[in-house]
């Protein structure tokens, strides 16, 4: 996975992100969307080996999905407000952040495969 990659729903062909970054140094990983004041439509925050999220210290809701190595959606956490946690995901591989609303308007459901697009 490459930084400004694309993410879309193999079952749909809708596109979640059209600029997804990695979160690939402990850094990134620790301060994730922290930092951020805003989290625009089309943006994601991927993950790799994580199996849950926090939303401490963030300033909006997210969306997130939990994937396994495969790709595949293994659990959905709309519309996370901050200050929580979502529950911890086994199976995950990942984790992608993405603004609120996203899963909804993109009709993402657990089973569907992703795709990580250069």
């Amino acid at each position: 996975m490459n930084e400004g990659m694309r993410i879309a729903n193999q079952r749909n062909g809708r596109v979640l992100a059209e600029n997804a970054e990695v979160a690939g140094s402990f850094p990134a990983r620790l301060v994730g969307l922290i930092r951020r004041r805003t989290f625009p439509k089309g943006s994601a925050l991927v993950i790799p080996s994580c199996r849950q999220v926090h939303t401490f210290l963030m300033r909006f809701p997210i969306d997130v999905l939990f994937s396994d190595a495969q790709n595949r959606v293994v659990r959905i956490a709309e519309c996370v407000r901050p200050c929580r946690v979502t529950g911890y995901c086994r199976s995950a591989a990942r984790a992608i952040e993405l603004p609120a609303g996203t899963v909804s308007s993109c009709g993402v459901a657990v089973g569907d495969t992703l795709r990580f697009l250069d």
